[in-house]
This record gives structure tokens, C-alpha cells and sequence, in this order.
């Protein structure tokens, strides 16, 4: 049974098997009011969500301080930490393709909202005494928080490509990727002043009425029409969504793609302290130069990619992203033999990369972060146009769960190798970039070789 629904389901044609006609852009998003209103509550809940893990370090770290049971000093922030990073992450990892079955199942609209509301109410019992004095519980409240972000991902990507026009869907993922690395860059970087203008007592009603102001918005949009129908038992939906992602080549490898740009931006944050420490020879905390240049430089590939980049076929854009992912990785990473060893040899002095010389890993970290926009924004709306509407909440849970289960590898990766590799920081850019642009060449290659219908089977 579950081997014939996949097939029927496969039979659907994917994104990429039509040309578009009639391209609306940017200006027919700017006009949707339902999509507006998905994408500014995106803004307010993936800032707060960003934010609240900040405030739940303050309140761990006041813990510490005070000696509450369950904390020590011999423990160390960093420990602290590393449990509340869990803590997050192990729904995100286990609950995520559950919470797609039930995606599926309800409306889109009131998972939305509840999701938004229950993370409020979790986020506003931070100020109860028995989260304040208790580590255990703080950690409890923080892992209850994270299952409501498990069911507002993928039934926030499950409704895009119900809110616009299959033209559109270019434009929207670019707007959806752009504030969605804005959150991931600066986010955390806005927690710190919202703990400072509230002050720890009063900062979590902040954050809380964050959560509302979306699930408000978002009572705007339309809903979908759940299915009336006898469902099957939880794990045999679970099943067979695992079943589909893995019989349909485009979903599966649209995945595999956006799992690895994820993990690789991830990297990219992790050593960024290392980079602008080790070959720019700047302070640590000086390293948010390095990740806005990259996100500026993404935004404006996401504008590109979502006003032009239709033109070109998805798996083309694709693979060119990886490709200057690679090459501007490489490049990046060159700068420090360039100025360790290429221009001693040639007997001029190392090159500290400062003052006007700056501009140039800001120029090379801007193009990482076109290239990232280039595979992302066509991979994800050819994701969302081929898969069928009953199942997106399975498949973007399954993705979120590889997103979240790939971001681990980096974290702890990446900071090892930049310490105790010959070369640091620069070796592993290296070791990270040249195969991913040896591949991603290849693919390239592959990809414009083959007919346009069969690179739509093959993507």
C-alpha cells in the first residue's frame, strides 16, 4: 500500500519540467498580504527564538553565580552551555519528523499560531522562582520551547507555495533565506541588548510578546483544508513520508543539498573568530565584520537569483553555487599562506590584511554568501513545488531534522580543526572548499551536458 501511494505521488511533475511565462517578482510578493504577513511573523518568531536562547545563558549564567544546585564554577559557561545547546537540539533531532506527520493533519494556520503562542507562554515561565533556582528546570523549559519551534518550521514551509503563485516561489524563498540568515548572524548579537533595555527580570516578556505579534499576524493568512479521511497510525505516515522522500531522486537530493549548504554556513560561523584572529589579524569579537560582509553578500544573491535567476535551470544555479562556495572558500583561506608564506619568499613582508586591504576577504566572504544564495533559493523552491501539498509537513520536518543533525558535525569539527590543524583556520577553509568546488564543478559539468527535462528528473 504505502509502495503504490508513493508511486502515484511520484508521478506529479516537479518545478523545472515548464518554462514560466509570466514572472511577477518582487512586486507581486510586496502585494500578497498573506504572504506578507507569513514572512514579517517569520521575522518577529525566528529573532525571538534566536534571542531566547540568549536570555536562558543569562539566567544559567546568574545560576552559576549564585550557586544554585546543579551548577558549579568548576563547570564553566561554556559546559552550561553546551547542555543548553542539547537541550535545544534533541527535538529538533528526534520530534521533528513526528511533528511533520501532525503538520499534515491539522490546519496550517492553527499550527502556526499555536506554535507561536505555546512558545510565548513557555518563554513568559522563565520568571516563575522554580526555573530561576533550578538548572534542571531551566533546561526542561528550554527543551519545551524547542518543541514548538519542531512544528512551526515545516508548517511554515508547507505554506508558502500555498500562499503564492508557483512563479513566485524563487522571490519568496530568497526573502524567506534573507531574514532567515539575518537571524542567524544577528540574532543572538540582539540578545544581549534586549537583556540590557529590559533587564533580566522583564527581558522574557519582551521575547514573549515577540512570539505573539506573529502568532497574530499570522492569523491572517488562508488556510489549507485538512484531510476529513481515516488516517493511518502516526508511524506508518512517518513511514511513509520517509518512504517518498526516499523514491523521489528530486526530493531526496533537493535535501541532501540544502542540508550540506546549512552545514557548511554553520562552519562558517564557528571559525569565523578564528579567521578574522589567525589571518586578519584583528580582535575575536571583531569577527562580525566577516559574517555581515557574507550576509550582505547573500542578500544581494537572493535578490539576484530571485529576480533573474528563473532564467537559468534550478540544478545549474545549484551546482554554480557550490562551485564559488568552493572557490571563494579556497580563496579566502589562501590569504593567510598568501601573507605567511608566499610573500616572505618573495622577500616582501606579511601582509596583515587590515586597513584598505580589508575589502578584500570582506569582497571574498561576500561571495560565499552570493554562492550560498545560489543554491539554496532554487533548491528549496524546487522542493516545495515538487512536493505534494499532504505531504510537505513530513518532508520539511525530515529536512529540518537533517539540518539540525548536520549542524552539530560542525560545531564539533571546525573549532578543533582551526586550533590544531598545520595552518589553522586556513587549512580547514581549504579542506572544506576544494572538494566541495571539485564536486560541485563536476556536477556543473554533468548538469549542462544533459537536456533540461532530464536535469528535472536528476536535480
Amino acid at each position: 500500500m504505502i509502495t503504490q501511494r508513493v508511486e502515484d505521488l511520484q508521478k506529479q511533475e516537479p518545478i523545472g519540467t515548464r518554462e514560466h511565462e509570466i514572472r511577477s517578482g518582487y512586486g507581486s510578493l510586496f502585494h500578497n498580504k498573506q504572504f506578507m504577513s507569513l514572512w514579517i511573523a517569520q521575522i518577529f518568531s525566528q529573532l525571538a527564538d534566536r534571542v531566547v536562547f540568549v536570555l536562558f545563558v543569562a539566567v544559567l549564567t546568574v545560576q552559576q553565580v549564585a550557586g544554585m544546585p546543579g551548577t558549579s564554577s568548576a563547570s564553566g559557561a561554556a559546559q552550561l552551555t553546551s547542555i543548553l545547546y542539547v537541550s535545544f537540539t534533541i527535538p529538533a533531532i528526534i520530534l521533528s519528523p513526528l511533528a511533520g506527520v501532525f503538520v499534515d493533519r491539522w490546519s496550517n494556520r492553527a499550527v502556526l499560531v499555536a506554535s507561536n503562542v505555546a512558545r510565548g507562554f513557555f518563554v513568559s515561565l522563565i520568571s516563575l522562582p522554580l526555573v530561576t533556582h533550578s538548572p534542571f528546570c531551566t533546561y526542561a523549559l528550554a527543551f519545551l520551547i524547542s518543541i514548538g519551534s519542531q512544528f512551526f518550521g515545516p508548517a511554515e514551509t508547507a505554506a508558502i507555495p500555498r500562499l503564492v503563485k508557483r512563479e513566485d516561489l524563487y522571490c519568496a524563498n530568497s526573502l524567506f533565506f534573507t531574514t532567515m540568515m539575518i537571524a542567524l548572524g544577528f540574532g543572538f548579537a540582539a540578545g544581549e541588548p534586549v537583556i540590557s533595555q529590559f533587564g533580566l527580570s522583564r527581558a522574557h516578556w519582551a521575547v514573549a510578546g515577540s512570539f505573539c505579534l506573529a502568532a497574530v499576524l499570522l492569523l491572517m493568512i488562508a488556510d489549507n483544508k485538512p484531510s476529513v479521511h481515516k488516517h493511518d497510525t502516526w508511524w506508518e505516515e512517518l513511514r511513509f513520508g520517509l518512504r517518498y522522500i526516499a523514491g523521489n531522486p528530486l526530493v531526496f537530493r533537493a535535501i541532501i543539498k540544502i542540508t550540506l549548504l546549512f552545514s557548511m554556513i554553520i562552519t562558517l560561523n564557528v571559525i569565523a573568530v578564528g579567521l578574522a584572529q589567525q589571518v586578519l589579524h584583528i580582535q575575536p569579537f571583531q569577527f562580525g565584520y566577516i559574517v555581515a560582509a557574507a550576509g550582505f553578500g547573500m542578500g544581494l544573491g537572493n535578490f539576484w537569483v530571485g529576480h533573474y535567476g528563473q532564467r537559468l535551470r534550478p540544478t545549474v544555479l545549484a551546482y554554480s553555487g557550490f562551485s564559488g562556495l568552493g572557490l571563494f572558500m579556497i580563496l579566502l583561506g589562501s590569504l593567510g599562506f598568501i601573507s605567511a608564506l608566499v610573500l616572505p619568499a618573495l622577500g616582501l613582508p606579511p601582509c596583515s590584511w587590515q586597513g584598505g586591504l580589508m575589502a578584500i576577504p570582506l569582497l571574498l566572504s561576500m561571495f560565499v554568501g552570493a554562492s550560498c544564495a545560489m543554491v539554496a533559493v532554487p533548491t528549496q523552491a524546487a522542493l516545495q513545488a515538487a512536493v505534494p501539498e499532504q505531504l510537505r509537513g513530513k518532508v520539511f520536518a525530515a529536512q529540518n531534522t537533517a539540518m539540525s543533525a548536520a549542524s552539530t558535525i560542525p560545531v564539533i569539527l571546525a573549532g578543533v580543526s582551526a586550533d590544531n590543524l598545520p595552518g589553522g583556520v586556513s587549512t580547514t577553509l581549504m579542506v572544506i572548499g576544494a572538494p566541495t568546488l571539485i564536486l560541485g564543478t563536476y556536477h556543473l559539468l554533468r548538469t549542462l551536458r544533459r537536456p533540461a527535462a532530464v536535469n528535472a528528473l536528476n536535480a
